[in-house]
C-alpha cells in the first residue's frame, strides 16, 4: 500500500499486483478542477485498490473524497461541498472493448501503458459536482433578499388593490 499518490500507473500491472494507492492528492494537480472550486489548497483522500476479477477484468474500485469550495450561484458567495465518489473502473484498450464491460464498471480507456491518477480522480470529482451549486434556499443570502422584496412587494399590493374591481367601477360609472 502506498501513503503517497503517484503521477501515473501501469494499470494493468498495478491490477495483476493487487497494487493500493491510498493518500491524500492535492488539487493543484487537478488543473480543470482548479477552475471550479475556490480552495485551490484543497485536497482529496484517495483509496484505490487494482485488481483482476473473476471473468478476467482489470479494475480499480475504490473512493474518492474531497470537500470542495464551489460558488452559489443564486448568491454568488463561496460555498462548501463535501464529495464522496465510489469508483468501479475497468480498464480497457478500446471503446469496443469499453461496450463489452459488465454494467457494474464504468470505462476506463487506456490509450498506451500509463494511467494518470490525477486525472482519473479530477474525472470523477467533477463529475460528481452538481450541475448549478447553490446553497440550500433557508441558508441563502439571495434567497433571503428574495423572500424579503416578495413581501414587501405583497405588503404593497394588499394596500392599493383591496378589491381588484373597484377600477372597474370607476370606470363605469364615469369617475
Amino acid at each position: 500500500m502506498s501513503r503517497h499518490v503517484p503521477d501515473f500507473i501501469n494499470p494493468i500491472r498495478a491490477a495483476e499486483g493487487g497494487y493500493v494507492i491510498a493518500g491524500r492528492l492535492a488539487f493543484a494537480r487537478m488543473k480543470r478542477l482548479l477552475e471550479v472550486v475556490a480552495n485551490a489548497e484543497g485536497t482529496a483522500e484517495v483509496a484505490l485498490n487494482f485488481a483482476i476479477d473473476g471473468q478476467g477484468i482489470p479494475n480499480v474500485r475504490g473512493q474518492i473524497s474531497a470537500v470542495l469550495e464551489l460558488t452559489c450561484q443564486r448568491c454568488l458567495e463561496t460555498m462548501k461541498i463535501p464529495v464522496t465518489v465510489k469508483i468501479s473502473l475497468g480498464i480497457v484498450g478500446s471503446e469496443n472493448e469499453a461496450k463489452r464491460l459488465p454494467e457494474q464498471y464504468d470505462p476506463v480507456v487506456m490509450h498506451g501503458e500509463q494511467l494518470l491518477i490525477a486525472e482519473m480522480v479530477e474525472d470523477e470529482i467533477l463529475l460528481a459536482l452538481p450541475a448549478i451549486p447553490r446553497h440550500d434556499p433557508a441558508d441563502c443570502a439571495a434567497a433571503e433578499r428574495a423572500e424579503k422584496v416578495r413581501q414587501d412587494r405583497a405588503g404593497e399590493s394588499d394596500a392599493s388593490a383591496a378589491n381588484p374591481f373597484a377600477v372597474l367601477a370607476k370606470l363605469k360609472t364615469g369617475r
